[in-house]
């Protein structure tokens, strides 16, 4: 039975997608392998960007506009209609939302993607319009879906608690990383990235950002840590910070004396990413809460070491071969980078076996396991 599904792809029609918006790509991508299977509308806002890749035949852009986004209107009107008058069988919400039923008429099928609710919980005086509209609704959506996908044990069982959702509606389908990380690079890309990212020195890595939960800064103090002990002798490259943030943790940087001692960079597409892994002695994840651990498995798929948090889900994606420190202890998280960085060998004897874990982490195990939820939604 081939089905008919419309798939909210609002964020992979944004240029240079991040997060979601990847998401949507990588899905898309793998849904394309499954033309006997799936009819996919993808319905989106914008205008189709000029990064976007071909789809596939059986994907189909649909772009639905609708004025009213402070109110969220595309969601609320335009996709319950929509939807209806496409005769989807399953609508797949991807954005941690999905359009309410109307009571008057028959909704398909509803899945929903919770990549986490850790936005619900945390930061909670952000302000921020979109992240105020999906505290409000999480718990409609929570009713209303007919199945939950999410990537971890950790997000299931934070779903399941908080929004008093039995454990038999939520699936965990583990993120993929992108597939330049399913391979080795050409020799040389290490010290390639050294000379271009690092003034051809040796460096820690970490992806930066702005959302104080990601906790750059703490990062940041835990190298002034290292710098104030004589122990920092590589340079530290962050990458995924532009224009205002960027420039705000640099000048966070230079006050803690590291401005010459820290490249930050911006956006990398997946091929510049991949060879900044495999340059890096080190990469540090330092984040307070995750609902899984990409960047984690890509280093690993690297085969570079990983010091990271060990808050929430991020020990269920670094398993056993990373290390861990409190994200919130910058002296634990500096004698931590320390120690990995004294002692290669720890990571050696298992950087083998992280690394064919990391990369069994597939986008087609992902897609097929949401071809399988589809299937039990359409024919319970």
């Amino acid at each position: 039975m081939r089905i008919r599904v419309g798939l909210d792809a609002r964020e992979g029609f944004r240029q240079n997608p991040r997060g979601i918006g990847l998401y949507c790509r990588h899905l898309m991508r793998e849904f394309g392998a499954m033309a006997t299977e799936l009819e996919v509308l993808a319905y989106h806002e914008h205008p189709r960007p000029a990064d976007l890749p071909e789809l596939a035949e059986n994907i189909h852009p649909k772009r639905c506009e609708m004025k009213g986004s402070r109110f969220h209107l595309w969601e609320k009107l335009r996709m319950p209609w929509q939807m209806r008058r496409d005769r989807v069988q399953v609508y797949h919400g991807t954005y941690n939302t999905l359009p309410p039923r109307w009571s008057r008429y028959r909704s398909p099928a509803m899945v929903v993607s919770l990549h986490d609710v850790v936005v619900t919980w945390w930061d909670k005086g952000q302000g921020d319009s979109y992240v105020d509209h999906v505290r409000r609704v999480t718990a409609r959506v929570c009713q209303e879906a007919d199945k939950i996908l999410t990537v971890s044990e950790f997000s299931k069982q934070d779903i399941c608690t908080r929004f008093d959702v039995s454990p038999a509606k939520v699936e965990i389908f583990y993120n993929g990383i992108p597939p330049v990380f399913l391979q080795d690079l050409p020799a040389g890309s290490a010290e390639a990235a050294r000379e271009r990212f690092a003034q051809g020195q040796r460096y820690l890595f970490s992806i930066g950002s702005p959302i104080n939960r990601k906790n750059t800064r703490g990062f940041i103090d835990a190298l002034q840590i290292l710098a104030g002990q004589n122990r920092l002798d590589r340079r530290v490259v962050i990458t995924g910070l532009l224009g205002a943030d960027l420039e705000t943790l640099r000048a966070y940087a230079a006050e803690r004396g590291l401005a010459q001692q820290i490249d930050f960079h911006g956006y990398l597409d997946h091929a510049e990413l991949a060879t900044v892994y495999a340059g890096a002695d080190l990469m540090v994840y330092p984040s307070f809460a995750e609902g899984w651990g990409i960047p984690v498995l890509e280093s690993f798929a690297m085969g570079t070491p990983v010091a990271a948090s060990k808050a929430t889900s991020i020990p269920e994606a670094g398993a056993g071969d990373a290390s861990y420190f409190d994200p919130a202890d910058a002296e634990e998280m500096a004698a931590v980078i320390l120690d990995c960085l004294d002692h290669p060998e720890v990571f050696a004897a298992k950087k083998q076996a992280a690394q064919e874990r990391a990369r069994g982490f597939t986008w087609r195990a992902a897609a097929e396991k949401t071809l399988q939820v589809y299937r039990e939604v359409v024919d319970p």
